[in-house]
């Protein structure tokens, strides 16, 4: 099973999939930021799927921290 992610992981049509998933999931339960989350992945895939999960994950983090923080003042 392992390998088998592994695999996966190293294929951009996985984060395709993982993004739309995420739109879906979005729509399906009221998720008002899971466009901004499908396209943090999007954005995310050729890092992730180079084997660069360092940059990879940095990445999706500070995106899903940029769309949950709120801003200064409200």
């Amino acid at each position: 099973m392992e390998k088998w992610l592994k695999q996966r992981a190293k294929e951009p049509t996985t984060y395709a999939g993982l993004s739309l998933l995420t739109l879906g999931a979005g729509q399906v339960l009221k998720i008002n930021e899971a466009p901004e989350i499908a396209g943090a992945i999007e954005q995310a895939a050729p890092a992730l799927s180079a084997g660069d999960y360092v940059t990879g994950g940095v990445f999706l983090l500070s995106a899903l921290a940029s769309i949950f923080m709120r801003e200064r003042g409200e």
